[in-house]
């Protein structure tokens, strides 16, 4: 299927160094290589795709081969799209069409949310957290509720407690997350759905990577904050972001040495109480060939492997955003992300940071996002570097003889 198609593994490679190094035209250079490697594989497929279709005008083809039936809303705002990527000033155009507030000129909502359904279908990480689709909202409060209880007493009783919260306010907008899209003018010609298809493309591959990475570890920085981040009051810095928690030795997942580990999960940073029926480790794959899998794998009596052996129910995430010889573990429902768009119309802009090549036209995908654990005690960094292997413990009691 043509929206399945993912870019090289040297383009990913490229972007993910490209923000470590912090150096913004590096990181344009890359979203510039990425995009073109994409327009070329989507390309390539979309013709045999339209060939196959023109053959049999059967919609069925299309289908089956990953594209979307589009909405009429979806048609029509692509149909003007094409119409300003043929136009002899496109700019102009674009700002007519992206630049209005009118609802019949905004990228329809449903377009991101079904690549935030891949998404989640493909990044496990980003399932299992909770994600708002905000759409316009740029603020998130926070109910930071204490341990305070009501009092009982008769029902004429006046109120003898007054249940007070205080509160947070996370500014979604803050944060942008945009790729570069160098749209080939053939392919505009193949029309919406081929368009549709190349846009969402686009947008998988540029928030994939991206996203991943800001909630494992994300600074707070013009990202969101990962989940190896220490919230405490003394961790920010204005240049840096949140530091990074001190991580926690552990060799091994006896029920005692685990037991000890989620009990930190129990109550939160304000003292209350929190229940929880089963946890989330997160490591990269690396870690957990060589670490995870055998500090919970063991040989059963029947000669067979018996993995994912935990005192407490555990699912185990791979995402390699984590570092080598680290784990999370945590509490995933309890990292809020939040997706939207800062401005009812800029969620696709039309850039000229690039100078055009020979029937092409460059835009620009954006998407505003913010996210954070709900509370600093949600999460936890582990140091697996010395986690030793799983073994049965054997207990032997002395027999006294006549």
């Amino acid at each position: 299927m043509p929206v399945t198609m993912l870019t090289t593994t040297d383009t990913a490679r490229e972007i993910r160094e490209a923000y470590e190094s912090g150096d913004t035209a590096r990181i344009e250079q890359a979203y510039a290589h990425q995009s073109q490697t994409i327009a070329n594989q989507v390309a390539q497929q979309m013709q045999q795709d339209l060939a196959d279709y023109r053959a049999t005008a059967d919609n069925n083809i299309l289908a089956q081969r990953g594209y979307r039936v589009l909405t009429a809303k979806e048609t029509a705002w692509y149909n003007k799209v094409i119409a300003a990527m043929h136009s002899v000033n496109p700019k102009q155009a674009f700002a007519g069409i992206i630049g209005s507030d009118a609802e019949d000129d905004i990228m329809p909502s449903t377009i991101i949310e079904d690549v935030y359904r891949r998404l989640t279908e493909e990044h496990p990480l980003l399932n299992v957290i909770t994600t708002q689709q905000v759409k316009y909202l740029t603020k998130w409060i926070l109910n930071r509720h204490t341990a305070q209880q009501a009092a009982w007493g008769t029902i004429t009783a006046a109120v003898a407690q007054e249940i007070t919260s205080s509160f947070d306010v996370v500014d979604v907008k803050q944060n942008k997350l945009s790729c570069y899209a160098i749209l080939e003018m053939g392919m505009v010609d193949l029309g919406p759905t081929f368009l549709d298809n190349y846009i969402r493309t686009c947008m998988y591959e540029a928030m994939s990577a991206a996203l991943e990475q800001a909630v494992v570890s994300g600074t707070g920085i013009n990202q969101p904050v990962g989940m190896d981040r220490d919230l405490g009051d003394d961790s920010y810095n204005a240049s840096t972001g949140w530091a990074k928690k001190t991580a926690t030795a552990v060799t091994d997942f006896t029920p005692a040495s685990y037991g000890t580990l989620l009990a930190k999960l129990v109550y939160d940073a304000y003292g209350k109480r929190r229940n929880f029926s089963k946890v989330t480790l997160i490591c990269n794959l690396s870690d957990y060939l060589t670490k995870i899998m055998p500090a919970t794998t063991v040989l059963n009596s029947a000669g067979s492997y018996v993995n994912n052996l935990f005192p407490f129910p555990t699912d185990v995430i791979v995402s390699n955003y984590v570092s080598d010889g680290e784990a999370i573990l945590g509490i995933a429902e309890e990292y809020w992300l939040f997706l939207g768009s800062a401005s009812r119309s800029g969620v696709i802009t039309y850039d000229d940071s690039y100078h055009f090549l020979e029937d092409q036209r460059v835009f620009k995908v954006v998407q505003y996002a913010d996210g954070r654990a709900e509370d600093n005690t949600s999460f936890m960094l582990l140091d697996i570097s010395a986690l030793e292997s799983a073994y049965i413990t054997v207990k032997s009691a002395d027999v006294e003889t006549a």
